[in-house]
């Protein structure tokens, strides 16, 4: 069940009626069912595979609490681990795994233990990437002493499934999203207010700008070599904004949907294209990933408290596996690697080249020219080398997206279509006035103009004005949004 789809948008209005409308005792048990049934809308093995790992999970978190049990709480610390990484590794990475080798085509030929090469080409469980990491941090926590276990299985079902961050996150940590859970929560007006500008907001970053820009870049990525260098670099920019909106307007529905229910879910962005560097890019982009990723294995494997080499071994640890996890693909790996030497760039080279002296103020604090313009010198790099990784999140290929730093590149590329060329029809990427214009509209709301979260800043300004405002993202989404529903970018992970 998408976010932007007819069906959700009558499945959360009766969810909602209906759990305000339950006993206070009883409305967890109906977020349960329905967070089931939100992700059984796809299929109803998905719904059995997230079963299987609460129920695992659960078990293992109450053996890892008890201090009587010796060394078995390490045992059943990495059987949580295991198990859940196995599952991942079944449903996601065995078929790129195994590839085109002897061995898959000798079990081919013999159809020996086939089943094992057809599990890892059946369809990735939705958003299972998310409720993965999001069930083995409990277990972590209770292990390390920082959360106590649940006792209580449907109560930590719901941990894992509450369906508003479900299939794209942000991976909640236990303490925060099981307290709100169940807390004897009565509506208020401002939670459904500030809910519903989110939704609103984060449908018209989706649908207007997200799905617009998406329809070019499907068509350039279709066939490349049909089309310039020009438009080779459109589409590239493109991209870079087709996945910001569409994952931040995902985070932004979600915490919308899950407002009008009291639940207050964390920022997953924080204008990560003013970031001065790729650490501070991190920082502000897909914020429960990264900190995951902090917490779970650059501290533990030695973080910044044991020297720089160290510190470059965690960090580019990290990177590979924040590619990997997006995707069993060599592009993918590739754009976590291309992540990790960047930042290792900006953390021990670039840093070096800031002025000696920190000699950009003058002597009232003011900032001078010469530092503005260097701070926007550092962001445009920051933000023009992240768009470069992403030729590789795109591609399909390795070849593809060599294809595409080529054509980039180097003019006259031999996979590259020349103007001027008679007798050719050639294709363009032709788009309406509402893509540039949805782009630049969000472009300067983030960059320059909205200060808060969109709910916070939409209610700063007087009632005509802020209804104009809703009237027109909502004409917008209805009016621009395309014939074409496409789904979630991160939906995949």
């Amino acid at each position: 069940m998408l976010f932007n789809s007819v069906v959700y948008w009558l499945f959360l209005p009766l969810v909602w009626l209906s759990y305000f409308l339950l006993p206070i005792k009883q409305r967890w048990i109906w977020l349960l069912l329905v967070s089931y049934f939100f992700y059984g809308f796809w299929k109803i093995e998905f719904a059995g595979l997230m079963l299987l790992t609460s129920v695992i999970d659960w078990w293992c978190g109450m053996r890892v609490e008890r201090q009587d049990i010796g060394g078995w709480r390490k045992f059943w610390l990495w059987f949580s681990i295991g198990s859940n990484l196995t599952m991942l590794f079944m449903f996601k990475y065995l078929d790129f795994a195994l590839g085109d080798s002897a061995m898959v085509r000798w079990m081919s030929d013999h159809n020996a233990t086939a089943w094992i090469v057809e599990l890892g080409k059946y369809t990735i469980p939705a958003g299972i990437s998310f409720y993965t990491f999001q069930s083995i941090s409990y277990v972590v926590d209770v292990y390390r002493g920082q959360e106590k276990a649940e006792h209580n299985l449907p109560k930590f079902m719901l941990y894992v499934s509450f369906f508003p961050q479900l299939v794209a996150g942000p991976i909640e940590r236990f303490g925060k999203l099981h307290a709100q859970l169940f807390s004897e929560y009565s509506p208020r007006w401002e939670d459904i207010r500030n809910g519903l500008r989110l939704l609103i907001y984060g449908l018209f970053l989706k649908v207007a700008v997200a799905d617009n820009l998406a329809t070019v870049v499907d068509v350039f990525y279709a066939d490349h070599t049909a089309f310039t260098q020009a438009e080779a670099w459109l589409a590239t920019f493109y991209f870079t904004f087709q996945v910001y909106t569409d994952f931040f307007g995902y985070s932004l529905l979600a915490q919308g949907s899950a407002l009008l229910f009291g639940i207050h879910l964390m920022d997953n962005f924080n204008k990560p294209f003013i970031a001065k560097s790729i650490p501070e890019f991190w920082q502000r982009w897909h914020i429960s990933l990264s900190t995951w990723f902090r917490d779970y294995i650059f501290i533990p494997v030695g973080g910044n408290k044991r020297g720089p080499w160290v510190l470059a071994l965690a960090a580019m640890l990290v990177f590979f596996t924040s590619g990997l996890w997006h995707g069993a693909n060599g592009t993918m790996i590739a754009f976590g690697v291309a992540q990790g030497f960047l930042y290792l760039f900006d953390r021990f080279v670039f840093k070096k080249l800031e002025f000696v002296g920190g000699h950009f103020h003058d002597h009232q604090g003011r900032l001078p020219l010469r530092r503005c313009l260097w701070d926007g010198f550092r962001q445009v790099k920051t933000g023009f080398f992240f768009m470069m990784t992403l030729v590789w999140f795109r591609s399909a290929t390795m070849d593809q997206a060599s294809e595409v730093f080529g054509m980039l590149w180097m003019p006259g590329y031999i996979g590259c279509r020349l103007d001027g060329l008679e007798g050719i029809a050639a294709p363009t990427l032709a788009h309406g006035l509402q893509i540039p214009l949805f782009l630049c509209i969000f472009l300067l709301l983030d960059l320059w103009v909205m200060k808060d979260r969109a709910d916070v800043w939409l209610g700063k300004f007087a009632t005509p004005l802020r209804w104009l405002m809703y009237a027109a993202m909502a004409v917008s989404v209805w009016v621009w949004g395309g014939a074409i529903n496409h789904p979630f970018v991160y939906f995949q992970f």
